[in-house]
């Protein structure tokens, strides 16, 4: 009589045949794999960096690439005969004080008028608060500009270089899915193309490309709507940012300063507010020049003759708030087709925050009833800087209830 044995491993797992190599069938594996990941290797870089037949006479080229691939870009565009040369560009994020270019398309472009090309460059810049997807978001820029370049969007070609160039293609794909784009790639000259894998840097390029090129494939779903207003709000930004440092070099500046010369060598920048869209404000402009011209009392006995030109309807925070913006008389009596208005105002930041005389506006008569009143660039007088200066004073029309939280603080030495 047959004893059965009780398995309790029975009642988890199942018994099975498998299959393994013997030690024949274990080398052919090995070298199977040896030489699949040889293959692979040998071909990562060709895969990554491919040419597409160019279809068009416009030439995109993307503005990261270093000066020899800017030089081998203008002798395919002249010897192609291309017609138009677009530049795409990123910003610079080093040496932003000192260099006189803000992004690598203007940096570029100059660098082709060093190589004597003296043609119109068009040039697509995503703005310095854009830090993803930013090959997508140049695409979407140069999209946005075609129009007003007068450059139809239906084919073009794309000039690239190395490992980068199939992603870039599929970014500008996704972005122009019904265009036609051919696809220049130059050959990287930071490390040997055959054999990338003998060198850290191509090492570390070719694997990053080859990842983010699958991710982008696979993973990436751009959404081109959201992409646009974040071009629109960062050059918004970029361009308000800008101003603040071309101001303060011109305070720093003693043939143009406004401050007292004991203070321009000790001058380190003025105090801004946070750049902040939610001053930008749309406002009616509501023409008004029914009253009589009138002399605009100052910080000095000096008048300067001004005249109410409109009056300036917003909403804060669900409060209506009104300003009125003047002209310039004596000003306008000189320079005929001056259309920029004068907007003093005073708020409750003032000999808190900001100065205590008030701040101004400077905005163009519009060419509607609609106006935007910008309060980040609200600037002091300069009479907040030195007692030498004549700086007319807000009428008491202009004195809102409200903070105004943005443009220029009060200057340091006021404190």
């Amino acid at each position: 009589m047959a004893i059965q044995t009780y398995d309790p491993m029975g009642w988890f797992f199942k018994r099975r045949t498998i299959w393994f190599p013997t030690l024949a069938g274990g080398v052919i594996i090995i070298v199977s794999i040896i030489s699949m990941s040889v293959f692979l290797f040998t071909r990562i870089y060709s895969f990554l960096s491919p040419t597409i037949k160019p279809v068009s006479k416009t030439l995109v080229i993307e503005g990261w690439i270093p000066e020899s691939g800017l030089k081998n870009a203008l002798t395919y565009y002249v010897s192609n005969h291309y017609t138009k040369m677009i530049m795409t560009g990123v910003p610079i994020t080093q040496w932003t004080y000192s260099s006189p270019f803000s992004n690598m398309a203007d940096a570029s472009a100059g660098t082709m008028k060093q190589f004597f090309y003296n043609d119109t460059i068009y040039r697509a810049i995503i703005p310095s608060t854009i830090q993803r997807d930013r090959t997508y978001s140049t695409a979407i820029a140069m999209k946005m500009k075609l129009d007003s370049w007068g450059i139809k969007a239906d084919s073009f070609d794309l000039y690239s270089m190395g490992a980068h160039s199939r992603r870039s293609y599929l970014m500008f794909k996704k972005a122009f899915p019904n265009s036609k784009i051919g696809l220049i790639t130059d050959v990287d000259p930071s490390f040997d193309a055959e054999r990338w894998y003998n060198s850290s840097r191509g090492f570390r390029t070719v694997f990053s490309e080859l990842i983010s090129y699958y991710y982008s494939l696979l993973l990436f779903k751009p959404n081109e709507e959201e992409t646009r207003l974040l071009i629109q709000v960062g050059t918004y930004i970029d361009k308000i940012q800008a101003d603040r440092y071309q101001t303060d070099r011109e305070f720093a500046d003693s043939t143009k300063s406004p401050l007292a010369k004991a203070d321009i060598t000790s001058f380190r920048g003025l105090h801004y507010y946070d750049i902040d869209t939610n001053w930008r404000i749309e406002a009616r402009f509501s023409v008004d020049t029914s009253q009589a011209p009138f002399f605009m009392p100052t910080t000095t006995e000096r008048l300067p003759r001004y005249r109410k030109y409109a009056d300036i309807h917003f909403v804060k925070d669900g409060k209506p708030l009104k300003l009125t913006a003047y002209q310039n008389l004596d000003y306008l009596q000189k320079h005929p087709a001056y259309k920029g208005l004068f907007v003093p105002f005073k708020d409750l930041t003032n000999s808190e925050e900001s100065y205590g005389g008030g701040r101004y506006i400077d905005i163009e008569i519009p060419e509607s009833d609609d106006v935007i009143i910008d309060f980040n660039t609200a600037y002091n007088p300069y009479c907040a800087y030195h007692e030498r200066w004549s700086c007319p004073l807000p009428p008491a029309e202009n004195y809102l209830e409200i903070a105004v939280t943005a443009g220029v603080k009060k200057y340091k030495s006021t404190h």
